[in-house]
């Protein structure tokens, strides 16, 4: 019963932070901008592929600019447009990842660093009050909003190309799109309570993350099982279709994601204990 007292103490707590200011209307800002802007250039490629350019003909730039941006179109852009934002929010463009962790700078370290932490703790809020929360809503959130982002990305692609994936195709790739943005926020939360540097954690994550991604895809070769060849399996559903990914492999490299995920959050809980806070100091160590 008093730990569910210290979890809602804890929810309630992130809720407020995170409602303040700039912060979660920079969230939604992000994704919206994130799911649209695919969509919304290549429809402009097409629109442009339509307009005449006899006078650059004139000039002796004879190509056909018709047939330049004609692949913007039909289900080729619809791929493309898919594709591209899924690599946004998968992290190998780490645009997204880069909105999320800013707008969580505060509270993935930061408390630590300017000492705001000894409120809630002597308040009576426990390491396990103050770290939990964070697990619970902001990879959940970003979860949600990934997949919700992608099937926007597939509604206006569909007025845009006339054509639109399937529900199931958009479900499996937003879930796997959406368990990559987690597994990023999860890993900058540990990194950030760990080290109370979170503008130094945001780097170690984003350059970690790209870093590990082409050791293991070109160096090593791995195709599967590790939290970084989801964005690949998520391509090939776009690309060549479900039935080009072995389901059992999608299944074991979602589990193992889960798993580190968890994995964070004991390794936070353990940096939060370990920790000891000193109310005459500067710094929390």
């Amino acid at each position: 019963m008093r730990s569910m007292r210290q979890i809602t103490a804890g929810l309630k707590k992130e809720v407020m932070f995170f409602s303040r200011g700039f912060r979660f209307i920079g969230v939604i800002i992000g994704f919206l901008g994130c799911a649209l802007l695919n969509p919304l250039l290549y429809g402009l490629m097409i629109l442009m592929g339509n307009l005449d350019f006899s006078e650059m003909a004139e000039m002796g730039m004879d190509f056909d600019m018709g047939e330049l941006f004609a692949i913007y179109q039909g289900e080729t852009g619809l791929s493309l447009s898919y594709f591209g934002t899924i690599d946004m929010f998968a992290g190998a463009i780490p645009l997204m990842p880069i909105i999320i962790m800013a707008m969580l700078i505060g509270t993935a370290g930061n408390e630590q660093k300017k000492r705001a932490i000894i409120v809630p703790q002597t308040a009576g809020l426990t390491p396990a009050g103050y770290v939990l929360p964070k697990f619970m809503l902001y990879p959940a959130s970003a979860f949600v909003l990934t997949m919700l982002s992608l099937f926007l990305t597939s509604a206006v692609s569909h007025m845009i190309f006339g054509i639109s994936f399937s529900f199931g195709v958009i479900a499996a790739t937003g879930a796997i799109a959406g368990l990559s943005v987690m597994f990023m926020v999860c890993l900058y939360l540990f990194l950030g309570i760990s080290l109370a540097q979170p503008g130094l954690s945001m780097i170690y994550a984003i350059a970690g993350n790209m870093i590990v991604s082409l050791i293991i895809t070109l160096a090593f070769e791995i195709t599967a099982f590790t939290p970084w060849n989801l964005f690949g399996m998520a391509g090939t559903i776009v690309m060549e279709g479900s039935s080009a990914v072995d389901t059992q492999s999608v299944i074991v490299t979602a589990a193992i994601t889960l798993v580190l995920c968890v994995a964070f959050v004991l390794l936070s809980l353990f940096a939060m204990v370990a920790k000891r806070v000193d109310n005459t100091a500067d710094e929390v160590y």
